[in-house]
């Protein structure tokens, strides 16, 4: 592709995108502020009940702030995965009669899902940044993590992303399955529980889900929670593998998509 076309397709993704944030917003009172109070209120429930009611602790740090810390770490990145997966795929067929009368990279559809999708993850960091700075639980030392589950988050959004919103042309029932299947996900991962609360024999487990080790990434930035050699290797081929195989996925079935 010439440099005049990806310039071209770049700045389609980012009026789209604008157009995707607006979209989410237009018409509500709050606008834009829904972006940061749906996922607080997301999280203040689930602090609620497993901090509150049961009594969860995260033997790494102390009392219920330390979960309440624990709990922000993992949950923001995931909120934001999950919202742009689930709105990815059916991003194309949301758009079928209008790609029907228009020549357009229907690439741009699922891609801008997935870039309006990470506004409450930067709301939430910052936010999350200042609390973690003036409490004293930001792990310094660990910083160096952030680019790698940034990146790994990124890689593995977009490779998903894209196959799924091909797959979801094709397959109605993906609309209703992912949802289901992330959800499945989400409580297999280390998000409301440490890992050290599940028994030694299902430990493995976690290295067949890559959003577990990319929550753990985070945590270990985030807090410095201990974060093995072995499960940055198994996150690393878990996006290589999702990145590169869901784009491969989206380009063989691209052809069909334009028609």
């Amino acid at each position: 592709m010439h440099t005049d076309g990806v310039r071209q397709r770049l700045l389609l993704l980012r009026l789209w995108t604008l157009r995707e944030i607006r979209s989410r917003y237009a018409g509500s009172a709050l606008g834009l502020v829904w972006a940061v109070i749906l996922p607080l209120v997301t999280i203040a429930l689930y602090y609620l009940v497993f901090a509150v009611v049961l009594s969860v602790r995260i033997p790494e740090l102390s009392g219920s702030s330390g979960y309440f810390y624990y709990l922000l770490a993992g949950l923001i990145p995931w909120l934001t995965i999950s919202e742009g997966l689930n709105r990815a795929v059916g991003a194309i067929a949301a758009h079928e009669q209008f790609l029907q009368k228009v020549v357009f990279p229907v690439e741009i559809l699922p891609l801008s899902v997935l870039l309006a999708s990470l506004l409450p993850q930067i709301v939430g960091s910052v936010l999350l940044f200042g609390l973690l700075g003036w409490s004293g639980h930001l792990a310094n030392s660990a910083l160096w993590l952030l680019p790698i589950a940034l990146l790994a988050q990124l890689v593995i959004s977009l490779g998903c992303g894209l196959a799924l919103a091909a797959l979801g042309m094709n397959l109605r029932d993906m609309v209703q399955a992912v949802p289901v299947v992330l959800q499945l996900l989400f409580y297999a991962s280390p998000i409301l529980y440490p890992r050290s609360m599940v028994p030694e024999g299902f430990q493995l487990l976690f290295m067949l889900n890559p959003f577990a080790l990319l929550a753990e990434t985070w945590q270990a930035a985030l807090l410095g929670m201990p974060l093995s050699g072995q499960s940055l290797i198994a996150l690393a081929v878990w996006t290589m593998l999702l990145g590169a195989g869901g784009v491969l996925l989206f380009m063989r079935l691209r052809p069909a998509l334009s028609e």
